[in-house]
């Protein structure tokens, strides 16, 4: 049960490191909405919106602990931008299945 419980641990730091980067780069080649395959939407749905939504929500909590630093800092709007937005508008604004 322990190992499960490191794994699931270890599963989700990966996604929260990789995920974004991959993101990116795919994210570079936009696709027709009306040509995406009923594939990729589950995989979307299924993996993709998920961690999003975890990442959306880790976001905003760091966001949330780090701002007084990033206002000290002056940079408090490129923090949020990069902790809050980008996650959220890939979590909620993304066409189902582009990546």
């Amino acid at each position: 049960m322990v190992l499960g419980k490191r794994f699931l641990v270890m599963a989700i730091i990966f996604s929260f490191l990789f995920l974004p980067l991959g993101a990116t780069a795919i994210g570079q080649n936009s696709q027709d909405p009306a040509a995406v395959s009923s594939g990729y939407m589950t995989a979307d749905i299924v993996a993709a919106r998920p961690v999003g939504l975890a990442s959306t929500i880790l976001g905003t909590a760091t966001f949330i602990v780090s701002s007084p630093f990033s206002a000290l800092g002056g940079n408090f709007e490129h923090s949020f931008t990069e902790l809050v937005k980008k996650p959220f508008l890939y979590t909620f604004k993304r066409p189902l299945g582009i990546f």
